[in-house]
């Protein structure tokens, strides 16, 4: 297992010159400080109308403002990387001359996720006003997260080229737009340290349980521990016991090196942040991202309550990000839910099976692309353009493409069973989900094929264990409980399932969401789950997914390597979407890994 130090003592900074836009090198500016200056170029704007909106383009950039309600503009970021604990004095802009043109129409405005509204609405507050949208025409985001194996400084300019004045009708730009940004590099390096990998965190009463695994890891040199929550609760401080196990993550991070942390218990026993994300209902947002986001801009603990409200990472679309939360992981986390012992014992045997195993094994190398149109006749058939992107990456590691795509007629639970049996590396499905399964459309044609939890009690796989990617909704709803499963169920049913599962009918008692049945399931599921706590939404067009959980998807996928560890590709893909995206929680902090987060995809040997 690779060990991180928590310093970079070189700077990186690329050249760019591709699609018109152009960067310069950092240059040093005396002892104290130093900066980063870049220059944008641009050809004169696209414009296209429809019946009822302009929309602007600029040629080669496929990125737009994500606002809903507010106008669709070219969006274009740079990522810059610095020392950690490096500090950002000023970013000033200079433009050469301003250029402008007339719109014969309002030029579009962002949608609203479909699974809110499929009606175009406009924001009154920027359409009716005379001046320029975005005020700002940058945004800098600056934050601390992890680079491979080190803990870095991230600053990523967020450039409008376009700004659009509603009143006038008229859009303005520049031929060139010239930034600087000046940095201090940390006067002192940060210690560091390589005594530990993982750090499993579980109650007590997993203890012995979980002593086979932790045994695993170290023979396999992860330098693995393990941290009883009541350890925690009496060793640290914290405003309840969701800041007190952060705060020893923190600790364990900072001086004893630790990557990976393993959260082994259901939200009772091992409590989850709630966010305060306004957007669906006024509904929080359950997230694990909280652990993994330790550190703050400089490096020092982030209790993504700054104004100490005792409301996290507060967030609207509207308002933005009001906590100053960086929302760069710090560390790979993963949580098993388990309720008990017994579910502990079926997931631990399965990582170390998984990973005692070879990747040469032929069922490894076959990819399970499940799809369908999402949103019928609301453009490209989504789900299906995603996984397809997806194949294409993955097939350059010599994986086999299975499609289950409606489209092919082969999207059907008894066939999904079927071939999850045979084994499979990789599953990326793209669609709609739900507590207790999935489902999506033909092409054109509203009429769901879906897949529920009970159907998994026909899948055997046996040791040939998938992760999955469930680019849906509410697949991973932890706080998931018997009364919310009588939506789903007659009562007569919920009595035999929560049997099996071995609850007493309670109302209030959880039970398992479908990516937590994929994964404890004992002869056969997944050997990890990525999913949604809440309502789901993506971007896609013909270009491919350009945010929300179908970016999520691509990215996670891009991000595999030989070698690579679940963590590395999960955060991977949630830093890629900061640095593309930007800082739009509710994608961000809604999906979690139920898994291993130190699992070596393939196996060790």
């Amino acid at each position: 297992m690779k060990k991180y130090s928590k310093i970079l003592s070189i700077i990186f900074i690329s050249f760019f010159l591709t699609h018109g836009f152009f960067f310069i090198d950092s240059t040093a500016k005396g002892n104290q400080f130093e900066e980063i200056q870049c220059l944008f170029g641009q050809t004169t704007p696209l414009i296209t109308e429809d019946s009822d909106y302009s929309h602007i383009h600029i040629d080669h950039v496929d990125s737009y403002t994500y606002i809903p309600g507010n106008p669709q503009l070219p969006r274009i970021s740079k990522q810059y990387i610095l020392p950690l604990g490096s500090t950002i004095e000023q970013c000033l802009m200079t433009k050469s001359q301003l250029f402008s043109l007339p719109v014969n129409k309002p030029v579009a405005p962002c949608d609203y996720p479909t699974p809110l509204t499929s009606e175009i609405i406009e924001n009154q507050a920027i359409y009716s006003i005379d001046q320029s949208y975005p005020q700002k025409p940058y945004e800098l985001n600056v934050g601390t997260g992890l680079l491979n194996d080190e803990l870095v400084t991230y600053a990523t300019i967020f450039f409008y080229p376009i700004q659009y004045n509603p009143i006038q009708q008229k859009i303005y730009w520049s031929e060139q737009t010239h930034f600087t940004i000046t940095y201090i590099p940390p006067k002192n390096t940060y210690p560091t340290s390589n005594e530990y990998d993982l750090v499993v965190i579980a109650p007590s009463q997993f203890a012995q349980t979980l002593n086979p695994l932790v045994q695993h890891k170290n023979n396999y040199k992860v330098s693995t521990f393990l941290k009883t929550t009541e350890e925690i609760y009496d060793e640290y401080q914290g405003r309840d016991r969701e800041e007190q196990i952060k705060y020893f993550i923190y600790d364990a991070a900072k001086n004893q090196g630790i990557q990976y942390v393993l959260l082994v218990g259901n939200i009772d026993l091992v409590p989850m942040r709630r966010a305060a994300i306004r957007v669906y209902h006024d509904e929080d947002i359950l997230t694990d991202l909280y652990y993994a986001d330790v550190f703050d801009a400089l490096g020092f603990f982030s209790s993504w309550d700054s104004n100490n409200n005792n409301k996290f990472s507060e967030y609207g679309w509207n308002d933005g990000l009001i906590d100053h939360v960086d929302l760069y992981p710090d560390v790979h986390v993963g949580r098993l839910p388990c309720k008990n012992a017994n579910e502990v014992t079926v997931v631990v045997n399965k990582i170390i099976t998984y990973e005692s195993s070879s990747a040469s094994n032929p069922w490894f190398d076959r990819m399970l692309l499940m799809a369908g149109d999402t949103f019928p006749n609301n453009g490209v058939i989504e789900g299906e353009l995603v996984t397809s992107i997806i194949g294409q990456h993955m097939q350059q590691y010599g994986f086999e493409l299975v499609k289950l795509w409606t489209s092919l007629e082969t999207f059907r639970p008894i066939n999904i069973n079927k071939e999850i049996n045979q084994g499979a590396g990789f599953i990326s499905y793209s669609g709609h989900g739900y507590e207790q399964g999935f489902g999506t459309s033909p092409p054109y044609v509203e009429k769901r094929i879906e897949y529920f939890s009970p159907y998994l009690y026909g899948l055997f796989n046996d040791d040939k264990l998938p992760v999955v990617f469930l680019d849906a909704c509410s697949t991973t709803k932890l706080d998931f409980t018997v009364e919310d499963l009588l939506e789903w169920y007659p009562e007569i049913l919920v009595r035999i399932l929560t049997m099996i599962e071995g609850e007493p009918y309670a109302m209030d008692t959880k039970y398992p969401c479908f990516s937590w049945e994929l994964v404890k399931k004992s002869n056969g599921g997944s050997i990890a789950s990525i999913g949604a706590t809440r309502v789901a939404f993506t971007g896609v067009d013909e270009n491919g997914a350009h945010w929300g959980a179908g970016f999520l998807n691509t990215h996670f996928f891009e991000r595999y390597q030989p070698g690579k560890t679940l963590g590395e590709l999960f955060t991977g893909s949630q830093i890629d979407y900061l640095n593309g995206v930007g800082k739009e929680c509710i994608t961000l902090e809604e999906f979690i890994l139920v898994g291993d987060p130190s699992l070596m995809l393939g196996g060790f040997s």
